[in-house]
């Protein structure tokens, strides 16, 4: 019982090689006990689960007995542990929930009673208990199993060991100075991007960017024009700072800038997704991009170009981005890293004009701690060592590959039943079908065979005639799609079935 397992095992040897290359000995213990800290919360060791005895862990972690027993001394301190002479140290029996209390007076009262701003119903994020599992056809996950984590992790520790754990404390407000020329560098190179390092934000996510401009770009009431289909997670946040979404219409040539140019709102600002619109997959054409910018210009409004996954381009030339072709400095362009390396890098970033670097900043650091510095550094090197352009290559060959086998797939086993929409670019595809109805009947039955299907219907504001849904296929391997491809279909003609009869 009281053996480590290998995960516990490789937990600590983690956190005892991370340490080591910072501050000696005593970093080594505070760096352990904050291990054991967090595997007990985790429950990963059970209460009254005897620990290893300091000597025979000493051994396996190859440090002195004097620094487990340290540890575990400050583990005792803390209510962590219980030692008793002759037996040993055991996880000590917690009656409650950290810092939680469970007495009548502090309970929490049920859903029912709690009283929540308006503004609460705007929230992007689902309820924890709910936040889906990664499962077939999820649209926008990114394949990880081909990531290059070795030469993450090397450079990882090459970070620690060159400038401390403590690296994101003497960070610039607007994220590593590195990491921002490597991203305007990549940018100017691959998307004609106008950038400088000194008008880039770092930011944890896209989500955040949305939120900053929706903070500092507008007051409560003040309108903005979306995409129709959109994405949700824009218009949500925009709700959510209590802004007025007026919906534009999006066809085969993208956002329509005529309803813009016409429109009697005087909105602050357009969010678009014009390299690949989300999530119908078509990309703004040039006449559009250039009347957007005007329109911008005239209207006194700004930009936001929302350049999420174009670097995986499919068909012909890359489109354009709209920050390259403005004039006026009146765009944002916004990228993440999270569809290209892995989502929980939690790295993202904004190209802002001049005007808007200090308030966005400003903003960005009322909001909450900067971004890890470790991640920001270890990415920079990353990019400046070529590994982010290789690795992005070679997810491009495979998205391409995988994007071929799935509309194959789609054709072979569905038939006519659904109009597949080929996008240029993007890890996820646009299946349309006639019937509203069919629609919603497959979407909401496809949890049972362990597939998540998003209707188009939920990313409207208003209705469209276009009924279908969007199907990831980046994050599946070619077995993968073909299985889960034929368990759609199944599912598909059991709903037409069904209501034919």
């Amino acid at each position: 019982m009281n053996r480590l397992t290998e995960k516990q095992l490789q937990t600590l040897l983690l956190q005892k090689n991370l340490a080591k290359q910072t501050v000696p000995e005593v970093s080594l213990t505070t760096a352990l006990a904050a291990a054991f800290k967090t595997m007990i919360q985790q429950g990963e060791f059970i209460t009254g689960q005897r620990l290893p005895a300091s000597r025979a862990l000493a051994a396996s972690l190859q440090l002195s007995r004097g620094t487990i027993e340290n540890c575990y001394t400050a583990l005792e301190t803390e209510g962590y542990v219980c030692r008793e002479v002759g037996r040993g140290s055991f996880v000590a029996q917690r009656q409650q929930p950290l810092l939680g209390l469970t007495s009548e007076h502090s309970a929490a009262p049920s859903g029912s009673q709690v009283t929540l701003s308006r503004r609460s119903s705007q929230h992007t994020r689902p309820e924890s208990g709910n936040l889906p599992q990664q499962r077939a056809f999820g649209p926008g996950m990114p394949e990880t199993r081909n990531f290059p984590i070795h030469t993450w992790l090397r450079l990882y520790q090459q970070t620690v060991k060159e400038e401390g754990l403590s690296i994101s404390a003497g960070s610039n407000l607007q994220g590593n100075i590195h990491l921002r020329e490597a991203i305007c560098d990549f940018l100017l190179a691959e998307r004609g991007v106008k950038a400088q390092a000194d008008r880039i934000l770092i930011v944890s996510s896209t989500q955040q960017s949305l939120s900053l401009c929706a903070q500092v770009l507008a007051d409560a009431d003040d309108s903005v024009f979306i995409e129709n289909p959109g994405y949700t997670g824009a218009i949500k946040a925009f709700q959510a700072a209590q802004l007025k979404p007026i919906p534009i219409t999006v066809d085969e040539q993208g956002i329509c800038t005529d309803e813009i140019i016409h429109s009697q709102a005087n909105a602050r600002f357009v969010y678009v997704t014009p390299s690949n619109q989300y999530p119908t997959g078509r990309a703004l054409s040039l006449a559009r991009r250039l009347a957007l910018i005007e329109a911008a210009k005239v209207r006194d409004m700004w930009i936001i170009e929302d350049d999420y996954d174009s670097e995986f381009h499919y068909q012909g030339i890359a489109t354009a981005c709209l920050q390259g072709l403005d004039p006026h400095q009146r765009t944002i362009y916004m990228g993440t890293f999270s569809k290209t390396l892995f989502p929980d890098l939690h790295v993202a970033y904004m190209v802002l004009p001049e005007a808007l670097v200090k308030p966005m900043t400003t903003a960005r650091a009322n909001m909450d701690s900067q971004v890890s510095g470790i991640a920001q550094r270890t990415l920079a090197k990353f990019i400046m060592q070529g590994h982010y352009r290789e690795h992005v290559l070679t997810m491009k060959k495979i998205y391409s590959s995988r994007a071929a086998l799935f509309i194959n797939e789609i054709n072979k086993h569905c038939g006519l039943k659904v109009k597949v929409i080929v996008p240029n670019c993007g890890l996820q595809i646009l299946c349309l079908v006639e019937s509203k109805q069919l629609e919603q009947e497959v979407a909401h039955r496809a949890a049972q065979n362990k597939l998540t299907l998003k209707s188009l219907s939920e990313f409207c504001t208003e209705d469209i005639p276009l009924s279908g849904w969007l199907l990831g296929f980046a994050a599946l391997d070619p077995i993968e799609i073909a299985y889960n491809v034929e368990q759609f279909s199944q599912l598909l003609t059991r709903c037409l079935n069904e209501m034919d009869t």
